[in-house]
């Protein structure tokens, strides 16, 4: 969790410098514009705290920065992909706290997801074989 927290205080504060240099606002100006004390977007500034997601939403409002920008450059997939043990423990943990009614519901969600991948996979497994044939 500490890398991850490194990574976006890193992130945030790069953006941040750059959205300085682009706009041409000094840090007392971005604050003011933000509402925030300048103590405080100063430590956003330098990557020493994380902002609040209002913060980054007001940021990118007054920037005209698409949310989706301050994330782009992490890459979670590699750390999905790491992690696939981790998550089905989560996955397995979070499912043994529902209740059984829950859990019957989820079940049963989970079977017509498994019935349509089989029906897809035997389509496209009838369309590759008519490929070859014809």
């Amino acid at each position: 969790m500490k890398d991850i927290e490194k990574k976006l205080k890193a992130l945030i504060s790069t953006k941040l410098q750059q959205i300085k240099k682009d706009s041409g606002d000094s840090l007392e100006k971005m604050a003011e514009a933000l509402s925030l004390d300048y103590s405080v977007f100063y430590h956003l500034y330098k990557g020493t705290y994380l902002p609040r997601l209002t913060t980054l939403w007001q940021i990118s409002r007054i920037y005209n920065i698409p949310i989706e920008d301050w994330f782009k450059e992490l890459d979670f997939t590699k750390k999905a992909k790491q992690d696939k043990h981790s998550l089905e423990f989560s996955v397995l943990h979070n499912f043994r706290q529902l209740d059984d009614a829950a859990k019957n519901v989820f079940a049963k969600i989970l079977q017509r997801y498994n019935i349509r991948e089989r029906k897809s996979k035997t389509s496209r497994r009838q369309v590759a074989r008519a490929c070859k044939i014809g």
